[in-house]
């Protein structure tokens, strides 16, 4: 037998099958349930054995699905956006004792909750052909030099796919650099009407930022912040981000000598995989716009898009007014607008990045909560006043319906034998046809399954019906849902709760300490109820919170 059909046989005679007595009829079951499975568990085979496919994505449908949606699913938990962020500030990393590089790790609030180090002699486990080594060493080298907005932008990419995709027995999905150059393609541009063009140098371009991602080892202090006294504490605990495993590489037909990795097999490890897990209520969508934006012309628009689609997802889980504003001086932070900048062109650069997301459909619409007189502009000190001001930004249409679409997610688990073997005593009679279309939508096409919290988000929906009706298919079942838009204008009941809270101090940046001023309570009484320590709740202090909350519910972030 060749290798591919070895291991479609053990697959089916082990796994599936396990000492029973295989038919022609269970083989094709085998093939309409699992064929996702399949595909991922022969894939490394059949490239060694078919190499004329190495360019070829097994992510081709959830790449096109993500470009007509419009959005991909990531984690909008603040230690994923802040290992999310280190990745793209080369400047931070520093020297730090025998040629190791490290950055430190800070939260939204300002604080130390850890390091990162970038390792790249530590990157891979797998045996590698000497002409592979050589490549190897190219993108190791390179692996420094690669961390910026696009990196990030991979970052979010790959945990994005290892949410929808199939696995194989030891967790790995496959990464293609054709997923990637897929979504950089902007979608109006007469390429995008042709075969996708790549050429090797954007494939060696990806694939360092991969390595670079892979080299990165991260120790967090278990949501502790760190006093300046604790800074220099030994981290023991490190973990590697990501995992490769096999590679996929193409050879010239001619020489027969490596000519670069097209694709690789992936997997976050522990330290990322609670940050992105299927089942947490901290998915959100990402306008796949950001990965259009050029990382080196562009990255204002990166930074500012990501931050305003996570105050969306944030706003949603409070239940929040979605047009509640946004500070100037919050926004030109998150922008990180470089210095030589003066204050009438960080003006210009704000306005006219908003003014690109509204013509690029990121947003609907924005415009200032208070008139601002432009006669002022360039007179002394008038950016004092402007930085109080605040704009509102209006959310599209497309992301406020994929916030509607609370779907059943993709299960993360890993197919083994195990699960293989539970899975194969369903009735034989009870055959699953699926479409293709059918296919997509029951694995990919959601990761916003909010359980009990995603009836209550849907309180945000407008009572009043829309005209028009629009049709979801589930399997075999279509159902005729009513149009309905999110409530812009109406606050809904805000309710007490440490999580609530907690989302509310995290969305404007404070610590326990400045809010517990505000609120006029001990900082003290604050962090017990925030870490639900608190055996008797006091009701004069659980007012002073609720009317808070209330509070900065109302006004510009």
């Amino acid at each position: 037998m060749s290798p591919s059909f070895k291991a479609l046989y053990f697959f089916l005679t082990e796994g599936l099958y396990f000492k029973k007595l295989i038919t022609k009829y269970m083989i094709k079951e085998a093939v309409l349930r699992y064929w996702e499975t399949i595909i991922t568990t022969i894939s490394s085979y059949l490239y060694n054995e078919f190499p004329e496919e190495v360019n070829l994505s097994l992510n081709e449908i959830t790449i096109d699905q993500t470009i007509e949606q419009n959005y991909l699913f990531t984690s909008m938990d603040n230690d994923y956006h802040m290992i999310r962020n280190i990745v793209a500030k080369k400047k931070e990393f520093k020297e730090r004792g025998a040629g190791q590089l490290a950055a430190d790790l800070i939260d939204n609030k300002g604080n130390f909750r850890g390091m990162a180090e970038l390792r790249p002699t530590q990157t891979t486990h797998i045996t590698l052909k000497e002409d592979q080594e050589n490549i190897w060493i190219r993108l190791v080298d390179s692996a420094y030099n690669a961390l910026d907005e696009w990196t990030a932008d991979v970052f979010d990419l790959i945990t994005y796919l290892w949410l929808v995709s199939p696995k194989n027995t030891e967790g790995y999905i496959e990464f293609h650099s054709n997923d990637a150059l897929q979504l950089r393609q902007t979608q109006d541009s007469e390429e995008n009407t042709k075969e996708l063009i790549i050429r090797e140098r954007d494939r060696f371009n990806i694939m360092k930022r991969v390595v670079a991602l892979s080299s990165m080892w991260v120790s967090l202090s278990d949501g502790k912040v760190i006093t300046q006294e604790d800074k220099q504490y030994d981290f023991q605990d490190f973990k590697r981000m990501f995992d490769i495993g096999a590679l996929r590489v193409a050879y010239d037909k001619n020489s027969g000598e490596a000519q670069g990795i097209y694709a690789l097999q992936i997997k976050p490890t522990a330290i990322l995989t609670p940050l992105i897990n299927a089942s947490s209520q901290m998915i959100g969508l990402l306008h796949i716009k950001v990965f259009q934006y050029s990382h080196q012309t562009q990255k204002e628009h990166k930074r500012l898009l990501r931050y305003i689609d996570r105050q969306w997802k944030m706003r949603i889980r409070l239940k929040s007014k979605l047009t509640q504003p946004f500070k100037i001086s919050t926004l030109l932070k998150e922008m990180d607008i470089p210095l030589r900048y003066n204050w009438s062109d960080k003006k210009d650069k704000l306005e006219n990045v908003l003014d690109d997301f509204k013509t690029d459909g990121v947003i609907k619409n924005w415009l200032y909560k208070e008139r601002f007189d432009e006669s002022v502009v360039g007179k002394k000190g008038w950016y004092k006043n402007w930085l109080n001001y605040s704009i509102i930004i209006y959310p599209t249409d497309n992301l406020l319906e994929g916030y509607k679409k609370h779907l059943e997610l993709p299960s993360p688990a890993i197919i083994d034998e195990t699960i293989l073997k539970k899975r194969h005593q369903i009735s034989p009679e009870n055959t699953l046809l699926r479409t293709e279309e059918a296919r997509f939508v029951s694995s990919s096409k959601s990761v916003i399954q909010e359980t009990a919290s995603t009836i209550e988000t849907a309180n945000m929906i407008e009572k009043t019906l829309m005209k028009g009706n629009y049709k979801i298919h589930d399997q075999t079942k279509t159902f005729k849902i009513a149009q309905q838009a999110f409530d812009f204008d109406e606050i809904q009941e805000i309710k007490l709760s440490s999580e609530a809270m907690d989302q509310m101090i995290n969305q404007l940046n404070m610590s326990i300490r400045q809010a517990a001023e505000e609120i006029g309570i001990a900082h003290t009484t604050l962090s017990r109820y925030l870490k639900k320590e608190n055996k008797r709740q006091n009701n004069n202090n659980a007012e002073k919170m609720l009317n808070w909350l209330k509070e900065k519910s109302k006004q510009p972030i």
